[in-house]
């Protein structure tokens, strides 16, 4: 029994350490993949770089409306002559005028060209600094553009030339008036310095105003969340890198690996490269992010149609911006507009850090877009309560560590429990040998007799693997928990720079040397090897125990300094509370329960019988 638990509790663990692993880390070998795939999908010099079935063109400003028939009334479809207009690179576009709008916390820089964002930095986020990355930095379009899908199924942006109609000093509003038909007025507000209101969201609204003497039918029109590439800044997971949406009940989330393609397993799951793919599915909100950053738009108005690119790496420029990227598109019904009518979509486009507190003050679920997963109850718990020792100790490193101690605390009578019960196990490992070997040829026998032994000395043969078991579902909600909380960003702990970092000194020979994984790895061993040794493990298990710190060390060695730190010091804790129960005197067996049905016996061995009550 104790030796098919013990394969369990070693195959849980493996199984539990590979995913993460899996999930939360990219070798430099992949990074160089996606860089060469990216160039691939590079054009030659002097043509567009848009993949020609996503290919972007511009209204042309003299367009004239067409009649059609939508019943018994005259309806001008929006693009019908749009979609034969010459491509981006040809139509004539006015100079671009940009218009910076900041608070404490965001510099947001809007652009006439489409009337949206063109890139938003982050003051804060590098501890009370400006941030290396900026969103949306050589994006595919300006975020917040629109965009239609074209006769031909191609996703073309609609009129590039809109012009400042008012600007305040946390508000502007650009106007498209193409003189008949459609006018298309966009508004932006970010939150004033000072000010209560989430300072990352960005309130804005697109009017669609009716201005011809016939209804207007504008097609579905998509509103671009930007674009998200990779933060050079250690090797993240294509996963972290997506395009989610959320539907009302469930959050799906598309990695960029879905774009790129794969051969499956043996086949099965495989799919080609594309350059888009589309999701037909009720969007409540939509989000574009990597590890750390998040685009979210949310609106009151349900979408219908989510796009979703794969943005090429782009040459030149600072690092940051070098990587391959992903963007997405949701579509909203505008619906038939009649003359004189007008149509307003009111959003909040929040661009932040990916902060739990922030995203959960959103509502409708926003908080999901933090990914913690099937084990999401105890990330929650678990960030809740870091939060809230945070609040008293200003340092994330030391959150961590109290959090470990409190959770170790919680839990000591449990592995106490377990580690007397393995304490005792070690005292009967000479009576097993000698079973063993006189009813070698009788597994049966072997077996009834284990249990007796067992049964005997008061050894719960799982009690060692139990507390391991339990623990499992926390330590894999503090892994999602900390592996994209952007709180542990930049921030430093004793000789490590950044908790959401591998804690790299220095490299030899291109090798990272980690030091914290290193204590880890020695901390576990020196645990182990204070562990009394089950009876019924074989030479084979012995050794696997024996090399588990070795698997844990290279599973956990390019993992966030935060994570190893509470691995480490929670390794610590247990060292000192086995070395506390070693050096008690061991508790004295109580008689075992005699088994249900015993009679009890008189002198001289004649049953006992009770006496009548008269």
């Amino acid at each position: 029994m104790d030796k098919k638990n013990t394969i369990l509790g070693v195959v849980c663990i493996a199984a539990g350490i590979g995913f993460m692993f899996w999930q939360s880390q990219q070798i430099e070998q992949q990074r160089i993949e996606q860089l060469q795939q990216a160039e691939t999908l590079e054009a030659p010099a002097g043509q567009s770089t848009t993949p020609a079935d996503a290919e972007l063109v511009a209204a042309d400003a003299n367009w004239q409306p067409d009649q059609a028939k939508l019943g018994a009334a005259a309806v001008t479809d929006l693009f019908q002559q749009v979609d034969s207009v010459p491509a981006l690179s040809g139509a004539p576009l006015a100079e671009e005028q940009t218009v910076r709008l900041a608070n404490e916390f965001i510099e947001a820089v809007f652009t006439t060209r489409g009337g949206a964002i063109k890139t938003v930095d982050f003051l804060q986020t590098k501890r009370g600094e400006r941030d290396d990355y900026v969103f949306n930095q050589g994006g595919y379009l300006p975020a917040l553009s629109l965009s239609y899908q074209a006769s031909d199924e191609s996703m073309r942006e609609f009129a590039l030339d809109y012009r400042v109609e008012q600007q305040t000093a946390d508000s502007i509003t650009f106007v498209l008036d193409q003189g008949e038909g459609m006018l298309i007025r966009r508004s932006y507000r970010i939150a004033p310095t000072g000010s209560d209101a989430e300072p990352y969201a960005i309130e804005h609204s697109t009017v669609f105003v009716n201005q011809s003497g016939a209804a207007i039918n504008p097609r579905t029109i998509y509103f671009n969340l930007g674009t998200a590439r990779t933060i050079t800044e250690g090797k993240q997971s294509a996963n972290y890198l997506n395009v989610g949406h959320y539907n009302g009940e469930d959050a799906d989330f598309v990695p960029i690996t879905k774009l790129k393609g794969g051969n499956g397993v043996l086949g099965i799951g495989s799919s080609q490269p594309t350059d888009q793919m589309e999701i037909a599915d009720r969007v409540e909100w939509a989000s574009v992010k990597n590890q750390f950053f998040a685009s979210v738009l949310s609106s009151d108005t349900v979408g219908d149609d989510l796009y979703i690119y794969k943005v090429p790496a782009i040459e030149g420029g600072d690092e940051t911006a070098s990587h391959q990227g992903i963007s997405g598109s949701v579509g909203y019904q505008v619906g038939t507009l009649a003359p004189g009518e007008s149509k307003t979509l009111d959003f909040q486009f929040f661009i932040g850090p990916k902060e739990f507190k922030r995203l959960q003050a959103l509502g409708n679920q926003q908080d999901l877009v933090m990914q913690f997963g099937f084990f999401g109850f105890f990330s929650k718990l678990l960030l809740s309560f870091m939060y809230a020792i945070h609040s008293v100790v200003p340092s994330w490193g030391w959150s961590i560590v109290i959090m470990t101690v409190c959770i170790k605390t919680l839990f000591w009578p449990l592995t106490a429990k377990a580690s007397k019960s393995q304490k005792r196990m070690a005292k009967i490992q000479g009576p097993m040998a000698e079973m063993k070997e006189k009813y070698k040829d009788n597994p049966q026998k072997i077996q009834q007799e284990t249990l007796k032994l067992f049964k005997e000395h008061q050894v719960n043969p799982v009690a060692g693997c139990l507390p391991m078991i339990i623990q499992m579902p926390i330590f894999l909600g503090l892994f999602y928990m900390l592996r994209t909380a952007s709180e542990l960003r930049h921030e430093p702990f004793l000789w490590v720079s950044d908790l959401s970092l591998p804690d790299t000194q220095f490299e030899i020979g291109g090798f990272p040397i980690n030091i914290l994984p290193m204590i880890m790895g020695v901390t576990m061993y020196l645990q182990m090897s204070m562990m009394p040794v089950s009876p019924t493990a074989d030479p084979m298990q012995q050794k696997i125990f024996k090399f588990l710190p070795f698997v844990f060390l290279i599973f956990l060695y390019n993992f966030a300094s935060g994570l190893v730190v509470y691995w480490t010091v929670q390794n610590i804790l247990t060292i000192v509370q086995q070395k506390i129960i070693n050096s008690r005197p061991d508790e004295d067996l109580k008689p075992a329960v005699a088994t249900a049905g015993a009679k009890s016996k008189g002198p001289g061995g004649a049953p006992r019988t009770k006496a009548k009550r008269k």
